[in-house]
């Protein structure tokens, strides 16, 4: 290759100034390969090796010219003070002293310049050594390359935080920006990503060959499709790719930012899907239990598979094109079900049915329908979809099992309600009795809840004794007047709770279907047992009520009867309990149970070691007031002692009525001196208490007194009373009101 003409003359003018033969060679060649390179070429020779001040410039290429900003022609000669400033041209003519010397090229980097004569430019710098002393120094302009690229960073930087992945690549493949979405993505960091080639990194596999794509991105300014990377936990992903050319402000492609989208389980749905929707034609094609077809807009079958044909008994093409209410009965096709079941199914998208259905031979079965209206994507109608199964024998199945489940319910409600009973009859008490109910109610009724409400012995409320369940409906106190069951006296079941015949005991209540049950034994009424099923929700009142089903209201009839029935006999036990040991007239024990429990009494102070008292008393004078006023005037000052006797004791006192007018009081761990001062008290009390009669007061009455002690006077409940009698009589020989303390066992003796 010949030399141009621009380079022959920057030869001719290296010529001119340069003494060394050997070095005017080199120039020649030199010239012919650098004259046309943008990049800036300058060769440097050191005249004297012992003054690094002495570096001559012999050559520069037309770049070299520019850049050093001299006027052609008259750079040959020039130092390097003459062209560099001083504070960048004492550094520089260092750096080529030594690589004259050693020998050795240097790698400057990016080297930042500006002077009064140039602007503000990036180079980067390399030295070459050369024969005869001479380096060659070549500087490439980075300034626009980096602008641009810094340009490009800064607009990427605005999309750091999204969430797609986007990165910056020169033209050489190198990532030169990686966003947050492209860590979040692939895992690898900015420092890690950054200089590195992506296609290496990534494994990158391309949809059709890499030179295609970039020749298509050189020539349209974009590129869009479909990649597969790899992640740097080594999973493999797809990425929609999308890449954009970036240009200089010259027009020179200086990278391209490319946008990645991870579309990897959009593909596998995708794929997916395209699977699923082929294992459904095949599935469907072979499902042999139900009738699955499709229907046109007009009704007609469209679609038939296998189980359709086995069920209704008609081919594929017997039936196909024919219109769906040929597998009605007749007089559902004359009431017009068949085109009502698809004008709802497109209204409300889908209709569901259960009734009879005719096969190809004219028999009948009972079939389970579902009609769904089919829609394509702008949500117009294209058709309907119809789902029929047999269900004749899973009915028949199905009553049989419902059957079998109502004969195993109520031999279980029986066997309950006989071990209620039982349990019931065997109760001491009323407590104990609501304890066991509240057992069996909750086995009784589990899907249930309610209560047991008994009546007061005043007969003006009724009060929850027992109750079983999760939700408690209804007042737990009320008067009998706000339950209709015992107005009328028979069940009361509603199943509205807005009715007006609901008990006002269940005003603001959850809507719940309610049932009372009067409980009632021997004409005697006892209370109701109350049961309500639970709410469906507790969104409010206006919901749906779930009803109590009659075998349910049937098994609360049987249950109240029986508990009636038990609270009736353990009311009479408890008042013939109470007559066995109580003193009908004044409420008091009677002296049957006063000799069992003084006897308990003494044996207790005997273990103890400790007194026990015993007061026996009896009224002056009492047989005046029958003769003055009458037995019944008689029986008020009985009953008017009684209730002060009552009134003065202790609760480990036992007050006793043991005939007439004779009563005893038991204190026990109590000293001499105190049951004499508690006789001495209750004799004064006595006197002032005031007992009208027919609308006059009666006259005072007093009491004489007899007092007993154990062990002092006697240690048996036969000693203590006839000591205690003796004392009695004592003070009734000694004027009556009084009282007096029996005679120590040794005295008396």
């Amino acid at each position: 290759m010949r030399p141009s003409r621009g380079a022959s003359g920057a030869v001719k003018r290296a010529l001119s100034n340069e003494q060394s033969g050997g070095l005017r060679d080199d120039i020649r060649l030199y010239a012919n390969i650098v004259h046309d390179l943008q990049i800036a070429i300058a060769i440097w020779r050191l005249e004297d090796l012992k003054e690094p001040s002495a570096l001559k410039l012999v050559f520069a290429n037309p770049a070299g010219e520019k850049y050093l900003n001299v006027p052609t022609g008259t750079t040959y000669g020039k130092s390097l003070a003459g062209v560099f400033p001083d504070s960048f041209g004492t550094r520089l003519r260092k750096i080529l002293y030594e690589v004259a010397l050693s020998g050795e090229a240097r790698d400057l980097g990016e080297v930042q310049y500006s002077d009064e004569k140039v602007s503000h430019r990036i180079f980067a710098v390399r030295l070459f050594p050369l024969p005869d002393h001479c380096v060659c120094l070549a500087s490439e302009d980075l300034t626009e390359q980096k602008n641009a690229a810094t340009t490009i960073s800064n607009q990427a930087q605005l999309l750091d935080l999204a969430t797609d992945s986007i990165f910056i690549r020169d033209m050489d493949g190198r990532v030169t920006y990686w966003n947050q979405g492209a860590e979040r993505m692939y895992g690898w960091t900015k420092q890690e990503i950054l200089g590195q080639s992506t296609f290496v990194t990534l494994k990158t596999k391309f949809p059709i060959p890499l030179e295609e794509i970039q020749g298509v991105l050189l020539r349209d300014g974009h590129w869009q499709g479909t990649l597969s990377h790899t992640k740097k936990d080594g999973d493999r992903i797809t990425v929609a790719s999308h890449w954009t050319l970036q240009k200089n402000q010259a027009g020179d492609p200086v990278g391209w930012i490319q946008i990645n989208n991870d579309v990897t389980q959009e593909k596998r749905i995708k794929e997916a899907l395209r699977k699923s929707e082929a294992d459904f034609h095949l599935l469907v094609d072979s499902i042999r239990d139900y009738a699955i077809f499709h229907l046109d807009l007009q009704g007609r079958v469209a679609t038939w598979n296998l189980g359709a044909r086995r069920i209704k008994g008609y081919r594929n093409e017997e039936i196909v094109g024919k219109h769906f209410s040929v597998f009605y009965p007749p007089e559902d096709v004359a009431s017009g079900k068949p085109e009502i079941a698809l004008k709802i199914a497109a209204q409300e998208g889908r209709y569901e049915d259960a009734g009879w259905r005719v096969r190809k031979d004219g028999s009948r079965f009972m079939a389970n329908s579902v009609i769904t209206a089919l829609r394509d994507e702008s949500g117009r109608l294209c058709g309907f979809g119809k789902v029929t199964g047999d269900i004749t024998e899973r009915r028949d199945a199905e009553k049989a099992r419902e059957e079998t489940r109502t004969v195993h319910q109520r031999a279980t409600e029986i066997t309950l309600l006989s071990q209620l009973g039982t349990l019931l009859h065997a109760c001491l008490t009323a407590a104990e009795a609501f304890k066991v109910f509240s057992q069996f109610a909750q086995q009784l009724f589990p899907a249930e809840s309610g209560a047991l409400y008994v009546l007061s012995s005043s007969r003006n409320v009724l009060e929850s004794a027992s109750s079983w369940g999760g939700v408690c409906a209804g007042e737990q106190v009320f008067p009998p007047d706000d339950c209709w069951a015992l107005r009328s006296g028979r069940m009361h079941y509603v199943d509205e709770p807005g009715s007006a015949v609901c008990c006002p005991h269940m005003r603001g209540s959850a809507a719940v279907a309610s049932i009372c049950v009067p409980m009632a034994a021997q004409g005697d009424t006892l209370g109701i047992l109350h049961v309500h099923s639970n709410p469906v929700s507790d969104t409010g009142a206006n919901e749906v009520v779930r009803p109590l089903p009659l075998s349910k209201r049937q098994l609360a009839t049987a249950v109240a009867e029986q508990v009636g029935l038990a609270l009736a006999n353990l009311k009479l036990r408890e008042t013939l309990r109470v007559l066995s040991v109580r003193d009908p007239l004044t409420g008091l024990f009677n002296r049957r149970f006063m000799q069992e429990s003084l006897e308990r009494e003494l044996r207790r102070a005997a273990r103890s070691s400790k007194p026990l008292g015993a007061i026996l008393l009896d009224i002056d004078h009492f047989k005046r007031f029958n003769d003055s006023y009458g037995h019944e005037a008689g029986d008020i000052v009985l009953r008017e002692l009684s209730a002060l006797l009552q009134a003065q004791i202790r609760g480990e006192d036992i007050a006793c009525r043991i005939g007439g007018e004779e009563f005893l009081l038991v204190l026990p761990d109590t000293s001499l001196d105190v049951t004499q001062q508690r006789a001495e008290k209750l004799r004064e009390d006595c006197k002032r208490v005031s007992i009208q009669y027919g609308g006059r007061p009666l006259s005072a009455i007093t009491l004489s007194m007899g007092i007993a002690m154990f062990p002092t006077h006697g240690a048996t409940c036969d000693a203590i009373l006839r000591t205690a009698d003796e004392a009695l009589y004592q003070a009734k020989t000694q004027g009556r009101d009084r009282v007096v303390v029996a005679k120590p066992l040794w005295e008396a003796s």
